[in-house]
């Protein structure tokens, strides 16, 4: 017997109008039943329509259980009856179904027979799901009970309390009975809540059966497939539609209904961009508490105290004169008014049914398909899709489709760059100018310190229940006219040529994918994250060499745009190895705010440069100085301004790193050369000397929970790391001799600590010494909130936020033993905390090389999943992309264990050994040298023992 190929395990088959020819049956029984309460009503003066025996049985009752059938159809007309009166109706459609089955017999679909048994034939297991409380009778009249391995009717449906379509109970029950997860069935069904049910449950395939011009309802509502009868496919067309549904999930993230509980999570994780702008993924009609922002790299203005921090509980206050240090939240420019005669159609109101957005990831696009409930039952149904141009980054493009469902009322559309809340919003903000004809509007705006100018044109192109907008947006940052510029690129757009622009935009897409995407065969779910991952990732890395990626991207508000250590080393890698000239603009905004480190040097009392913990266009350093908690209005100091440092190493060896991967001579001789330069001469200043070493002291490592530390191990070992490489440098270049040798012997007599008698290397001095702390389970993966109340206690105990020593071997992979690598891990692990989303991945990275390999996955799909899963609990405010790109690097770096020669990239010879459980392979392209290189690596079979 072969089995599906594909993955199908399991089909659940809807039975009246699918496999059995009762669907005519209950419309009649519902017609009759709905006539007699019409013809009643309308001896009463009220005017008599007769039920639709075909349009409102689709519509309203076909699939439902009856009682969620009247209603269905009583809220239509707008009747108001008593539940005794619905209970009423809904006993006599059921005695007339039994008297006309009785009169006209059982017939089944001799097609939908055929394929039962052919997947029965194929190992698949079959399952039977009505809403009909006569299921098993119909079944064992048909003489076809044995044919399914479960079956459920509407009798169970009432006796296990489960909901009825379009709520997909009934099918989540059967599949689990059946043994099979959801994500490997598929579901057969004609009517719309059934389709509808099949989607919600995050079933594999759903196909959809149109006995009665009802295939595009079928569609909007979910089907993968529709077909007027099941002899238009075989197995074998299951089994590739099957494969190719996964393989469509793979490339999307979608959600099902609206939560507002979530809404900001959904807006961070739908936001679409193109390295120049980012826009949240709100709702076209934005709810009240949406944080609906449209964001510009570079635009910055002076700290509003009002706006949350890193998370929403902590507020930061403002920064006096520095006209640089928040990112502007400017207004949402997709905003959409939509209205059915006077009633507003948005989930703010009541109208609100059904919501489906999903972003489509191959191609930049966010899709969106909302179905509104007006008075009268009038339905009506949305469809939009919006991007941010990845060919022309001043170009953002939407689209607007509005179908009355099962009404003719008037139906308006209207577009607006105007926000009406925009002084509470927006404060950053003073709005200039604004016009507005039928098809041009136009914006123009002023931050308030800053002086930044913002200008937004949209031009609209109208057609009947259908908006196009194309969407143009320049600054001051990009010319001294951008007025004059932003009409300019509008008139040049053509609006004839919206699907080109379109085409055009996702065909840049399809250059990144090339380079970027991994493939894990047999396991969509890990693909579609690790392809979240990447789409993030490219967001907001632009060509613009004055800006780089703030620790939340163009995607929110936390941190307020700043840039940490974190572009340098958990991004800059993933770069490196895909797309090289992204990674060379990043390490040109260091030089380009060198100067700023200069400053920053000097205020701290040292030579040369230091760059800023937190900075923005300038280079100076925005970190605030304490931070207030919002609920308590207690200030927590915050030191990491004058004391993590160790963000000068971390460019120089990022500067190194860009070098080793590109061959790229004219960078390294000149911004790279100045800037592993300028860091040497402030580590010469900074350190102090000792009889022995030179020391540094008063410092914090990337576990933030201790300051004011001396010979931090990562710090001490970065520096030593920028020293050597600068005075190579110089000394290649024929340049700054004597300052070379005063680097080289920095570099030898900088304490650094070593491995004691059981392999540990003391994270700083006198770390040893600390007392003990039992980190409960219950205490991990958290955001560092009550920490922060106990700053002074948690600095005197062994609690680590986040990886500090372990951080060594993966940038420094052949400086350690495996034995010095596996003392370090499990002396470290037991005492961190991972309140920074930064730790799980390098905790993966470790763990894998050390060959634990469950700690490995563990470590690495939390990693993976943080944002899809709000594993962090603050995705509101924005995603992680230092998360993500140490995702990429655990996989690449850890697991692969990949190192690179002349010959390129290559794995390690216990990659295949490493590979997570229920993997196979994994394939991906690295960028090395100029040359792109498939990277493949296999598990190798499981042997056989014979007995």
């Amino acid at each position: 017997m072969a089995l599906m190929s594909g993955g199908l395990q399991a089909a659940i088959f809807d039975m009246d109008g699918v496999i059995t020819r009762t669907a005519t049956v209950h419309a009649a029984a519902w017609k009759e039943t709905f006539d007699g309460l019409l013809l009643r009503r309308a001896r009463e003066g009220v005017p008599y329509r007769p039920f639709d025996e075909r349009a409102e049985y689709l519509a309203y009752v076909d699939g439902k259980p009856r009682r969620e059938g009247v209603r269905s159809f009583l809220r239509a007309r707008e009747i108001a009856l008593s539940e005794e009166e619905e209970e009423g109706l809904a006993r006599s459609k059921d005695k007339l179904f039994e008297r006309l089955l009785r009169e006209r017999g059982v017939e089944t679909f001799a097609s939908t027979l055929a394929l039962i048994e052919a997947l029965r034939a194929r190992g698949v297991k079959l399952g039977v799901v009505t809403s009909s409380r006569h299921g098993r009778e119909i079944l064992q009249s048909a003489g076809i009970t044995a044919l399914f391995d479960t079956r459920l009717d509407g009798i169970d449906l009432d006796e296990l309390g489960l909901k009825g379509k379009p709520n997909p109970d009934m099918f989540l029950h059967a599949v689990e009975a059946l043994g099979i997860a959801p994500g490997r069935a598929m579901i057969v069904e004609d009517a719309v809540s059934g389709v509808q049910a099949g989607r919600r449950g995050g079933f594999g395939l759903v196909v959809g059966v149109d006995r009665g011009d009802n295939a595009a309802a079928l569609q909007f509502g979910g089907a993968d497939i529709v077909v007027q009868d099941l002899a238009a496919l075989d197995v074998e067309d299951l089994d590739a539609a099957f494969r190719t549904r996964r393989e469509q999930i793979a490339w999307r993230i979608e959600q099902e209904g609206f939560d507002r509980t979530r809404e900001r999570q959904m807006e961070s994780l739908f936001t679409v961009g193109n390295g120049y702008l980012g826009v949240r993924g709100a709702l076209d009609s934005p709810v009240h508490g949406s944080q609906c922002d449209l964001f510009i790299a570079g635009v910055y203005d002076r700290k509003r105290a009002d706006f949350p921090y890193s998370e929403i509980e902590f507020l930061a206050p403002e920064r006096g004169a520095d006209l640089y240090s928040e990112l502007v939240p400017l207004p949402f420019p997709f905003r959409l008014k939509i209205a059915v005669e006077d009633a507003s159609l948005d989930f703010a109101g009541p109208y609100g049914r059904e919501l489906r957005r999903a972003l489509d990831m191959r191609c930049g696009v966010l899709h969106s398909e909302a179905v509104y409930e007006t008075s009268g039952g009038r339905r009506t149904t949305i469809r939009t899709r919006r991007c941010a141009s990845l060919d022309d980054p001043h170009l953002l493009l939407q689209e607007a489709i509005v179908t009355p469902e099962n009404h003719w009322a008037a139906v308006t559309l209207d577009a607006s760059l105007d926000d009406p809340d925009l002084a509470t919003r927006h404060p950053h903000l003073e709005l200039v100018e604004h016009t507005a004809t039928a098809e041009l509007e136009f914006m123009r705006y002023a931050t308030r310190a800053s002086g930044f100018e913002i200008c937004i044109a949209s031009r609209i192109r109208r057609e009947p229940n259908m908006l196009r907008r194309l969407i143009s947006v320049f600054t001051s940052r990009d010319g001294v006219d951008p007025s004059a510029a932003t009409l300019a690129h509008s008139q040049r757009l053509k609006a004839d040529d919206f699907e080109g622009l379109f085409a055009a935009h996702t065909a840049k897409w399809g250059e990144f994918w090339s380079r970027a995407d991994i493939r894990v065969p047999g396991h969509p779910a890990i693909e579609q994250a690790l392809r979240f991952g990447s789409y993030h990732l490219r967001l907001p890395a632009g060509d613009d060499a004055r800006v780089s990626i703030g620790a939340r991207t163009l995607s929110g508000r936390a941190y307020e745009g700043h840039v940490f250590w974190d572009t340098e080393i958990f991004m800059l890698p993933f770069y490196l190895h895909t797309e090289p000239a992204r990674a060379r603009s990043l390490l040109l905004y260091r030089h380009h705010t060198l100067d700023g480190a200069r400053r920053r040097a000097r205020e701290l009392g040292f030579r040369g440069a230091c760059y800023a913990w937190e900075s923005t266009v300038t280079g100076d350093d925005v970190t605030p100085s304490k931070i207030l908690l919002k609920s308590t209005g207690k200030e927590i100091p915050i030191f990491t301004g004058t004391q993590q440092v160790h963000v000068s190493a971390d460019i120089a060896y990022a500067v190194w790193r860009y070098w080793e991967v590109t061959g790229d001579e004219d960078f390294l001789t000149g911004p790279g050369a100045e800037i592993l330069f300028e860091t040497a001469r402030f580590w010469t200043s900074r350190v102090t000397r000792g009889e022995r070493h030179h020391h540094i002291r008063g410092v914090i490592g990337p576990d933030e929970y201790h300051h004011a530390v001396n010979d931090n191990a990562y710090t001490n070992w970065m520096v030593r790391f920028n020293l050597d490489r600068a005075a190579w440098l110089a000394r290649r270049s024929g340049v700054n001799k004597a300052e070379a040798d005063e680097w080289a012997g920095l570099a030898q007599s900088l304490y650094i600590p070593e491995p004691d008698e059981r392999g540990v290397i003391e994270q700083f001095e006198g770390f040893f010494a600390l007392d003990d702390y039992p980190l409960p389970k219950g205490g991990r993966f958290k955001a560092p909130v009550s920490r922060l109340f106990d700053w002074q206690e948690i600095n005197r105990i062994k609690l680590l936020k986040q990886a500090d020593v372990l951080m060594l071997p993966l940038l420094f992979p052949d400086a350690f033993t495996d034995e010095v690598v596996a003392a370090n891990y499990r002396y470290y692990e037991p005492l961190t905390d991972h309140g920074s989303s930064l730790s799980p991945s390098v905790h993966a990275a470790i763990a894998a090389r050390i060959g634990l390999r469950e700690d490995a996955e563990r470590y690495w799909k939390q990693s993976l999943w943080l944002d899809l899963s709000d594993g962090m609990d603050n995705s509101m405010l924005g995603v992680h992309p230092a998360a993500m790109g140490g995702t990429w690097q655990a996989l690449v770096f850890g697991l692969l264990g990949m190192r690179f020669n002349e010959a390129g990239p290559q794995p390690d010879a216990r990659a295949a050994e490493r590979l997570p459980a229920g993997w196979d392979c994994v394939e991906m392209a690295l960028v090395y040298r100029g040359g792109l290189h498939a990277v493949t690596v296999v598990r190798a079979p499981e042997r056989k023992v014979n007995q």
